[in-house]
């Protein structure tokens, strides 16, 4: 069900800025609660000016369109984790514990987001080709940060030698994945996090590879895999 907000009068402009941060957020959270029922495509810009109670114009006073409410909805809620994970990123000190600590803090935000993240991995097909350059842009660099500690990592000695590149895609591919399955763990977010931050750093770490099945004198693919299982 979607909720009713309070009315808002009016939209500021100019004044406290703070008034108009809390329209901000009130609008957010109507626009959740729609998306989540009806969909992004399926959610006009007039129903969700009517469950906050304000005109369709004071709507576009804030976002210039649908597409641009979704990308301002997805920059407040991870803009500060982003400052957080860039600030990490260019840290010095030990690789193994700074990568610990990345892992645990995105797997905490993506379980407090579960809501928004499951909209957002189902609508983001939706963003308007600007909106989606910018998503580009934030999600590169977001993965290069990763890197950086891998590689500084594999340089100093504390992780295994391994292609940087695979292991940042690793991590952030489980990573991506778990605000859909941790509620079905029944364990708490701080349980969650540690749990995937030793399985992730265990693989890192090790000083040996384990050992890859091979058929002949290279490592078997599906195909080859599949056939041998069979037979």
């Amino acid at each position: 069900m979607v909720r009713k907000s309070v009315a808002i009068k009016s939209v500021p402009r100019g004044g406290d800025p703070g008034r108009a941060d809390n329209i901000r957020q009130i609008i957010f959270e109507r626009a959740i609660d729609l998306f989540d029922v009806k969909g992004f495509r399926g959610t006009s810009m007039n129903e969700i000016a009517e469950a906050c109670g304000v005109s369709k114009p004071a709507i576009y006073h804030y976002f210039r369109n649908k597409s641009h409410l979704l990308e301002m909805l997805y920059e407040s809620i991870t803009a500060e984790f982003f400052r957080t994970m860039e600030k990490l990123a260019h840290s010095t000190g030990d690789a193994n514990a700074r990568l610990r600590r990345l892992i645990r803090l995105q797997t905490l935000h993506n379980i407090e987001n579960r809501r928004f993240l499951t909209i957002f991995w189902r609508e983001r097909h939706e963003f308007d080709e600007l909106s989606r350059t910018a998503l580009a842009i934030r999600e590169r660099e977001f993965e290069a940060w990763v890197m950086r500690i891998i590689e500084e990592g594999i340089a100093s000695g504390e992780f295994r030698q391994a292609d940087a590149r695979t292991a940042a895609f690793g991590v952030l591919g489980l990573l991506s994945t778990v605000h859909r399955w941790a509620p079905y763990t029944e364990r708490q977010p701080n349980e969650v996090a540690d749990e995937i931050a030793d399985l992730l750093l265990v693989g890192m770490t090790e000083e040996k590879a384990p050992e890859r099945r091979v058929m002949g004198e290279e490592t078997c693919d599906f195909q080859s895999c599949s056939k041998e299982k069979e037979s």
